[in-house]
């Protein structure tokens, strides 16, 4: 925004903020000065644990190169159904497309929120989303085909009446198998769940930027399969797998297509 502060929301509060070197300036509605809800979403309440983990998941050069240039990369912790929905989003999608289809449902099924002249939305809850048609979704909203998905897995999490909070106190295997059983939700998706609101950091989603960083790092180039590589990554990160994760999906989206990229001029050049 011109006034140089970022407008957004972080679970179910409008966010008005800016980082000045080590320091934030915020303001957040409905709830004024909502400071222990910012500390969660960007886990900023999370410190020692964030060096133990860090220590812990150093273990060979490359993820060490990773955690030195993004040092200070954390997880957010979000709200599991805004969190299911947007990876169910995700499928054959990019990221652009998937922040505007969330800002139109935001809109068209949640709750408005005003923070001096601007306002905001919540993503609605499941009941609020129940009222949604599959065309609406896909035509209005720009969901296109995973309308369907969005729909069934909704209806199916108020129908069965989902406990998010009892997901957080079972082991990953099944908390991850009370996810899979969701229309649209497959290992990768559930991955997205459980690593990015459920605190499972086990948890290991393997989009194409973590593949070609997988492929790339730590099997010579070559093409690996999804069971292989959550192998390796299970004996060498275990229960930090996840933070491993994201150190390694922010330097191989901007590094990785670059070397690939200058590569292929040099050998063009040389040839």
């Amino acid at each position: 925004m011109p006034d140089g502060f970022y407008y957004g929301v972080a679970s179910d509060t409008f966010v008005r903020i800016k980082q000045e070197g080590s320091r934030f300036s915020f303001e957040t509605a409905p709830q004024p000065e909502d400071y222990p809800t910012l500390a969660r979403y960007f886990g900023l309440d999370q410190d020692q644990e964030y060096l133990d983990t860090l220590a812990a998941i150093r273990t060979d050069p490359a993820i060490n190169r990773a955690i030195d240039r993004y040092y200070g990369l954390r997880l957010l912790r979000q709200p599991p159904f805004e969190t299911l929905i947007s990876f169910i989003l995700s499928a054959n999608n990019n990221i652009p497309t998937v922040s505007r289809t969330v800002q139109a449902i935001s809109k068209n099924y949640g709750t408005a929120v005003l923070l001096g002249k601007y306002r905001g939305y919540i993503f609605p809850t499941p009941l609020q989303l129940g009222q949604a048609s599959e065309t609406a979704l896909n035509e209005e909203c720009g969901a296109e085909y995973r309308g369907k998905y969005i729909i069934e897995s909704t209806q199916t999490i108020l129908r069965e009446k989902l406990d998010w909070e009892g997901l957080l106190t079972l082991p990953y295997d099944w908390a991850h198998g009370q996810l899979t059983r969701l229309p649209g939700v497959g290992r990768n998706v559930a991955d997205c769940v459980m690593l990015f609101s459920l605190g499972k950091y086990e948890a290991f989603p393997l989009d194409g930027w973590v593949q070609q960083a997988m492929q790339t790092y730590y099997f010579d180039g070559q093409k690996t399969t999804p069971r292989e590589m959550h192998r390796l990554v299970a004996a060498k990160w275990g229960e930090q797998a996840g933070y491993a994760n994201e150190f390694l999906f922010m330097y191989a989206r901007n590094h990785l297509k670059k070397a690939a990229y200058q590569k292929e001029v040099k050998d063009n050049v040389s040839g």
